[in-house]
C-alpha cells in the first residue's frame, strides 16, 4: 500500500505569494540597478583617488543580497535533509506539501536525505567560492591583491 500526503492548500497559497513577490522585488532590483548604472559609475570616477574605495564599497553592497538567498536554501536543504535521516521518512513528517506526494521511507528516504545534505553542501561551497572571487575582484580594485 503506498502512503500520499495530502497537499496544504494554505502552504500552496504561501509558496505562490512568496514567488510572486520574490518576482516583484528581483524585478525592482533589476530596475533599480538598471535606472542608477550610470549615476553610480559617475559617482565611482567623479574623485580618481577614492574610486577603487568606492568600487570595492559597490561590490560589498552587493554581495551580501546575491550571497543570502543561496546560504538560506543551503541552511533549508540541510535542515531537510537532517530531518529525513532522522526519520527514515521523504517528506518528514510535519513538512506541508503543495501537492499529493507519495512518502518515501526505509533505504529510499535514507538517500533522499544524504542527497538533500549534499546538495546542501554543494550550495555553500559555491556561496564561499563566490565570496571568494568577489573578495579577489575587490582586492583588485584596491590594488592590493590577496
Amino acid at each position: 500500500m503506498t502512503n500520499f500526503r495530502r497537499a496544504d492548500p494554505v502552504a500552496r497559497r504561501r509558496v505562490i505569494l512568496f514567488v510572486a513577490v520574490a518576482g516583484v522585488v528581483g524585478a525592482l532590483l533589476i530596475f533599480a540597478l538598471e535606472q542608477y548604472r550610470i549615476p553610480m559609475r559617475d559617482w565611482v570616477l567623479a574623485e580618481p583617488e577614492k574610486s577603487a574605495e568606492r568600487g570595492i564599497l559597490i561590490i560589498l553592497l552587493v554581495t551580501v543580497p546575491l550571497l543570502a538567498p543561496l546560504l538560506g536554501f543551503a541552511a533549508y536543504l540541510w535542515s531537510l535533509g537532517r530531518r529525513t535521516l532522522r526519520a527514515r521518512e521523504f517528506p518528514p513528517p510535519g513538512l506541508r506539501v503543495i501537492r499529493d506526494t507519495r512518502v518515501i521511507t526505509g533505504e529510499a528516504a535514507g538517500s533522499r536525505g544524504r542527497q538533500l545534505k549534499l546538495l546542501a553542501l554543494g550550495c555553500g561551497i559555491a556561496c564561499i567560492a563566490l565570496a571568494l572571487l568577489l573578495w579577489r575582484l575587490a582586492s583588485l580594485f584596491s590594488g592590493h591583491p590577496v
